[in-house]
């Protein structure tokens, strides 16, 4: 079989570059492209086992790793035995991922890839016809994109469960259970008292409240309140907000008491204001309160 070591290089060259660069992505590196680029060659220069032989000895598992070592040093730099393990371990689990998926694919769609002595080549010839390019050149972006996409995935939704909470609002001898997201992105305090605003979704918890203030949490200005003397009216704010560039109004509740559970800790919140949203605030069902930050300073501090 003829080998073309310049396209073996450069194919594996490729793949060395997109799993670095990968793992940077990750673990949040900021490595420059120029460093990322000499140590996708050094990766790359493992072909040389294809021709000579006498390296076979840095086939050993001892000395893949050593060249991992000088790799991961070569792209992100040393700054303590600590840092370059971990950046070894991201490198191998983003191998690990990445080839299985080739493997997979290559299985689907039976291309003429295939790996001799840990470098990818083709097995009809050492050129590979325009399938198995294809293969590789499509592939491997798309295994990139994909796993970029689920550790963006995964990212949020362990951002998102370290800042769920449990919260009872107590009004009158109603007692409302939510789960909230404690969202650091919420700003909105009732201009009048200076409390911090609770956004809790109506769509969930609706049956909770009284006719007329699911009828105020529509629309508040067009509400009439000279029939109705119930007692929560008293409890109404009115709390203007921006959203898309226009001046709106939300319909608040001032509760009796607003109880957070964090880490299982237990806390009271300082005084806020209930805001009722018929929108819904999580698609997925996570949580239907959005909680203020300033609510959870309690916590905070006694941690």
């Amino acid at each position: 079989m003829t080998l073309y070591l310049d396209v073996i290089w450069f194919l594996n060259f490729c793949i060395d570059y997109v799993l670095i660069s990968l793992t940077a992505y990750v673990l949040k590196r900021n490595a420059s492209k120029k460093r990322i680029l000499f140590a996708s060659l050094l990766a790359s220069s493992y072909v040389l086992l294809v021709i000579f032989p006498e390296l076979m000895l840095f086939s050993q598992p001892v000395m893949k790793f050593i060249l991992s070592v000088f790799i991961m040093i070569v792209a992100f730099g040393f700054k303590r035995f600590k840092f370059v393990m971990k950046n070894i371990a991201m490198f191998y689990f983003v191998s690990f991922v990445t080839g299985g998926g080739i493997f997979g694919l290559h299985y689907f769609m039976q291309s003429d890839a295939v790996i001799m002595n840990g470098v990818i080549t083709t097995k009809s010839s050492g050129m590979g016809d325009p399938v198995s390019w294809l293969f590789v050149v499509v592939g491997v972006p798309l295994l990139w994109y994909f796993s970029k996409k689920r550790v963006d995935d995964i990212s949020v939704e362990k951002m998102d469960s370290n800042s769920l909470v449990k919260v009872s609002i107590k009004i009158d001898q109603t007692i409302i259970s939510a789960n909230g997201l404690i969202d650091t992105g919420n700003k909105l305090y009732d201009p009048i008292s200076k409390m911090p605003v609770m956004i809790l979704d109506m769509n969930k918890h609706g049956d909770s409240f009284p006719e007329v203030i699911r009828t105020a949490a529509k629309d508040v200005l067009a509400m009439n309140t000279d029939d109705n003397e119930h007692p929560w009216l008293n409890r109404l704010r009115v709390v203007p907000y921006r959203a898309v560039g226009h001046q709106q109004f939300l319909a608040c509740l001032k509760p009796d008491t607003v109880e957070i559970e964090k880490d299982g800790v237990s806390f009271a919140s300082p005084q806020c204001l209930i805001g009722l949203s018929w929108t819904v605030l999580s698609s997925e069902g996570q949580f239907d309160a959005i909680v203020h930050p300033k609510m959870s300073m309690q916590h905070v501090q006694a941690s």
